[in-house]
């Protein structure tokens, strides 16, 4: 017990606790919102219906329309917890924030054991949890976060030689999300180098891949069974967007993604600078942490081309951010200078303060920004002007917006709305919904042509929402 409480007396771990608690109350305001997006549509329509017939992981146990043929452990994860404690907004959002508030405290605690050093566990923890992308995840009722931690998870007990603690990992993973098989490949790398490198014989390899395989078949069991009940193993319509058409450009995104956006580009500048001083100054990194870092990219590049080969979202790829900003801190505190490590400690923070701050003031609206809850808010305003309004014409809604009208589990409306319609160009249509997030220029000829009037905005911060009339 006392060993234990030996940890609060370093600074970086009440540093760590403060930026958790600041963090949550960052994130407090957003528990309360509706569903967004994927979360509006997809994920809490089936997990509302799943939590009412009962919770599985068995394949066909709510109609697959819900859960587009993934595998379902965060689907039941997520039922089970609303089940227990209830079907409000702060209940389920309550859910992703405790595993968000998980990782950070992982990417402390795994970051420490690869390094045994608080600097470095302290600063990959505050690179993960400045980012936007996570910031605005982290309280969405959606898998990334989930992933991401078990991805973490994955990288540890692998390196700690912790079989029982892997295999568990892995499966997890698997149940979770297709893109979780690419930890297959890149553990089954790692292990090549491994035996290159002369740190595994030849026997050991053989059994590495040997639990590779074991793993790989006990994940996609859940597919097995799936082609049993439904008579397909991937959901077709998800299976037809399988395609090389689009591989250059979606790759180009991706990379932006990881290492431009959001100011990441500094970061890794950064990263590429230190290792270029290490190597003149000769400081090097130890055999096992040279092993994850190559690990973590060898998985990223593979990430990102799963990503690119199927539908694409950049929400996609946050989970690979974890092993990322694990192994650029890593290389950041090789340099032993103190001075150097505490600078980096006290100037991130405003750094990631700035891109924060970007990231409220842009009118992007996407599910990796955090200006989308000032959309939410002024939709949740919309949808009330709608209820009170009682309209019986036909309206127009573009389809995010039409899922808040007409489906009561986004969270929007306490019954849907029946008179909602998805076709711009119906001749029936009297009112027309247009917000930022979903431009359409069929609406914008449209609102000429018919010379459509405004008959009401709701607007919150940079964020809008409005409904226009067709003249009599």
């Amino acid at each position: 017990m006392k060993s234990n409480l030996l940890v609060f007396k370093h600074k970086q771990v009440w540093a760590l606790l403060l930026f958790i608690v600041a963090f949550v109350a960052f994130k407090w305001d957003s528990l309360f919102l509706p569903y967004f997006w994927d979360e509006a549509w997809v994920y809490m329509p089936a997990i509302r219906t799943m939590a009412e017939s009962g919770p599985s992981v068995m394949p066909a146990s709510i109609h697959p329309d819900l859960y587009t043929g993934h595998p379902l452990l965060f689907y039941f994860m997520s039922s089970a917890w609303i089940k227990f404690w209830g079907y409000s907004h702060l209940v389920a959002h309550s859910l992703p924030m405790l595993i968000s508030v998980g990782l950070l405290l992982s990417m402390y605690f795994v970051n420490l054991k690869w390094s045994d050093t608080h600097n470095h566990a302290l600063l990959a923890t505050m690179l993960l949890g400045f980012q936007p992308n996570f910031l605005t995840q982290s309280s969405f009722l959606l898998i990334e976060v989930w992933l991401g931690l078990l991805f973490l998870w994955s990288f540890y007990f692998y390196f700690s030689k912790n079989w029982i603690g892997f295999s568990i990992t892995i499966i997890l993973a698997l149940w979770s999300k297709e893109s979780a098989y690419c930890l297959i490949p890149a553990f089954g790398i790692i292990a090549i180098s491994e035996r290159i490198l002369g740190s595994i014989d030849k026997k050991t390899l053989l059994k590495r891949f040997a639990g590779l395989i074991l793993l790989f078949i006990a994940g996609f069991s859940f597919f097995f069974i799936q082609k049993y009940k439904l008579g397909w193993y991937f959901f077709p319509r998800h299976a037809n967007w399988i395609t090389l058409a689009d591989f250059k450009w979606k790759m180009e995104v991706a990379f932006g993604s990881y290492f431009v956006s959001d100011a990441r580009s500094f970061i890794y500048a950064a990263f590429v600078l230190c290792i270029l001083i290490c190597f003149f100054l000769g400081y090097k990194l130890q055999p096992k942490q040279r092993l994850i870092i190559f690990g973590s990219f060898i998985f990223t590049f593979g990430f990102m081309v799963f990503a690119s080969i199927n539908f694409f979202s950049s929400r996609y790829l946050l989970g690979a951010h974890t092993l990322l900003f694990s192994s650029v801190s890593m290389v950041l505190f090789l340099i032993p200078n103190k001075k150097f490590q505490v600078a980096l400690l006290i100037v991130f923070p405003f750094f990631g303060m700035n891109n924060i701050d970007n990231s409220l003031r842009t009118k992007n609206f996407s599910d990796v920004d955090l200006s989308y809850k000032y959309l939410v808010q002024a939709e949740v305003e919309m949808c009330q002007y709608l209820e009170e309004k009682k309209y019986e014409e036909k309206i127009h809604a573009p389809f995010l917006m039409l899922v808040n009208l007409t489906n009561p589990y986004s969270g929007f409306v306490k019954t849907g709305f029946t008179n909602i319609s998805g076709n711009v160009l119906s001749n029936n249509n009297k009112y027309y919904i247009n917000v930022p997030n979903e431009p359409d220029p069929v609406f914008d000829s449209i609102k000429v042509a018919l010379n459509l009037q405004l008959e009401h905005k709701t607007e919150c911060k940079q964020a809008w929402v409005e409904l226009y009339k067709r003249p009599d």
